[in-house]
């Protein structure tokens, strides 16, 4: 039985659905029949959609949106914070990052009411 082709736009999308789900170029030329080499050439024929939103902040859907990249420094420095059973920041580190971004909150609405 002859295998079936994908023309070259079916193909491209098949080898990003596959790539996106995490397989690697040598088992998506596998899997399509082709040279890990063209599936190289493929994933670079069209690139991953960019008009995705930004991921929330935490699982909740109506969290907030994550507005800046974090620097993997901070990311690392928060990590080490955590406590290693709940995951969970210090209440102390936790209250003084609340407090701040409050006092950052209010200079902006004073900032708006005296424009």
């Amino acid at each position: 039985m002859a295998t079936p082709t994908l023309s070259l736009t079916e193909r491209r999308a098949r080898a990003r659905q596959l790539h996106e789900a995490g397989h690697s170029n040598r088992a998506i030329g596998r899997q399509l029949g082709i040279h890990h080499r063209t599936v190289a050439t493929d994933l670079l024929a069209t690139p991953a959609p960019q008009d995705t939103p930004p991921a929330p902040t935490s699982g909740d859907p109506d969290a907030p949106r994550q507005l800046f990249t974090l620097t993997r420094e901070l990311i690392q420095d928060l990590n080490v914070l955590a406590d290693k059973q709940s995951g969970d920041l210090p209440a102390p580190l936790v209250r003084a990052i609340h407090a701040a971004a409050d006092r950052r909150r209010a200079a902006w609405m004073r900032q708006l009411t005296t424009e």
